[in-house]
């Protein structure tokens, strides 16, 4: 008699041999596979987004300079920014591979306002402790928990933007 699997359901890792301490998650960071913590989380989304920042400047800034802003290399601006998000979507569904669940849950970014509240879940969810059905967890580098940190500070700074944006037109009625 043929097993019927479902092709929709979540990977999953047999963490039965996998010890509860000691062993950590050694897989790069453009694997889907394994799982990423808070501070590594951001600082990877840091470098990536730097990278492809410092892409499209370069190839935006190639472009103005030979004044060829209608030429069909237009396009070329939105390979850096697919190669991005691409690579967000990776970051996502290894931060939720963390906290034990699904990457299908990353089709919430698609999803205004519910794309806002799924960021700060992503960043401020703690991880599950010890091995979990995606793996053992990763060891944060300390290079990672700099960047990472660097990154909170970054979003504060965000929040507070957004806030002043909001409250000071109030005010200035």
């Amino acid at each position: 008699m043929m097993e019927h699997v479902n092709p929709y359901q979540a990977p999953s890792a047999d963490v039965s041999a996998v010890p509860t301490s000691g062993g950590y998650d050694e897989t790069g960071p453009l694997s889907p596979q394994g799982r990423f913590g808070r501070l590594s989380y951001l600082a990877w989304g840091m470098v990536f987004g730097v990278i492809a920042y410092i892409v499209m400047i370069a190839v935006g800034g190639s472009m103005m300079l030979t004044q060829d802003m209608a030429h069909p290399r237009i396009g070329m601006l939105w390979l850096p920014q697919l190669a991005m998000s691409v690579i967000f979507v990776l970051f996502v569904i290894r931060r939720l591979h963390d906290f034990d669940a699904s990457g299908w849950w990353t089709l919430l970014l698609f999803v205004p306002f519910v794309n806002l509240i799924f960021a700060l879940v992503l960043a401020l969810k703690a991880g599950t402790a010890g091995a979990n059905r995606y793996g053992p967890p990763r060891l944060t580098r300390g290079w990672e928990k700099v960047l990472g940190y660097i990154g909170i500070g970054f979003w504060a700074l965000g929040i507070i933007g957004i806030l002043a944006a909001v409250i000071i037109p109030l005010l200035a009625r």
